[in-house]
């Protein structure tokens, strides 16, 4: 996957001794982390005194409800992502701005609900569930999205430091939907779907907040 090859070109970097003014043998800060972006682990890699690079998983998944259209519609949000950053610390201290790339296979589940479990109100038109199947929608992120933070960290005890950051990620996604009953194949009713559909955000900035336990040896 494009995703992988890139989080291991940047482990490949990580590993590769920068000549600079700090010590080319720093060694690689390893922790853990609760993201909105998911959970995971986080390994960070000095190149010079004041700039690094870090690569962070996340896995997350949540469930709400929206309505769009008048239709009530089940969303689950999958995150499985690794973020590639880069970390300039403008004073060589403990607060960093970041850019970099989220990559992975992030998308949104969206499904819609029968409120009298016989039949779905689909934009403005009554299907019956039997006719209709299962009707989904698909909001997938293809691209990898573009990340801008800020972020810092407070030490605990030798060696653990506490890290926090705050950024946003670019989103540009695109939707499909689906459906598993006889009318999947009219015309009339994929039109009606993909009207609500197109609802979906798939164009959006999405707030990240993060909070990790970070060992440095």
């Amino acid at each position: 996957m494009r995703w992988a090859s890139a989080a291991l070109s940047a482990i490949a970097l990580c590993g590769v001794p920068v000549l600079a003014s700090a010590d080319s043998f720093d060694p690689v800060s390893v922790g853990v982390q609760a993201s909105t972006l998911g959970f995971g682990v986080t390994l960070e890699r000095p190149l010079l005194f004041n700039l690094s690079a870090r690569i962070a998983t996340g896995t997350l998944s949540s469930t709400d409800q929206v309505v769009t259209g008048g239709t009530p519609w089940r969303r689950t949000a999958h995150e499985s992502n690794v973020l590639v950053a880069a970390d300039w610390r403008p004073d060589a201290g403990r607060y960093r701005l970041s850019a970099g790339l989220l990559f992975g296979s992030d998308h949104t589940d969206y499904t819609v609900k029968s409120v009298n479990g016989s039949s779905y109100d689909i934009n403005g038109t009554p299907y019956a569930v039997a006719g209709a199947g299962i009707v989904g929608a698909r909001v997938s992120y293809p691209h990898p999205a573009v990340y801008l933070g800020v972020g810092g960290g407070t030490g605990i005890t030798r060696g653990f430091t506490i890290a926090f950051d705050a950024g946003l990620v670019l989103r540009n996604g695109a939707t499909t939907t689906s459906a598993t009953g006889p009318l999947q194949n009219d015309p009339g009713f994929q039109a009606n779907v993909q009207a609500v559909a197109a609802g979906f955000p798939t164009r959006w900035i999405q707030p990240v907040v993060d909070v990790g336990l970070v060992f440095r040896p």
